[in-house]
């Protein structure tokens, strides 16, 4: 569990750093969440510290069917938000 917690603490850590990459988009898009989920757990894995499978515990699985085009990011009528998903949209709403 110790090594989750690391790794979700890893992917906020990073999602603030990325999110300042993209803050010029002006509006969180599906398709800009999921370009951001990449670049975040892309750097997280390159540091070496945490091992794929943690990490693709904390990626959106495919079959949530989360949408990948150019709508606002909404979360209503989902159950579940993936770690990674919820710490990018908490550091996208941090910068407004």
């Amino acid at each position: 569990m110790d090594e989750i917690l690391a790794a979700r603490t890893a992917v906020e850590g990073t999602a603030t750093c990325v999110v300042l990459r993209h803050r010029d988009a002006g509006v969180l898009t599906w398709a800009l969440l999921r370009q951001i989920e990449r670049e975040v757990l892309t750097e997280v894995a390159a540091a070496g510290q945490h091992g794929a499978q943690v990490l693709a515990m904390l990626r959106a699985p495919a079959e949530m069917g989360y949408p990948s085009d150019d709508r606002p990011v909404s979360f209503q009528g989902h159950e579940f938000v993936p770690i990674a998903f919820n710490a990018i949209v908490e550091a996208w709403n941090r910068g407004h």
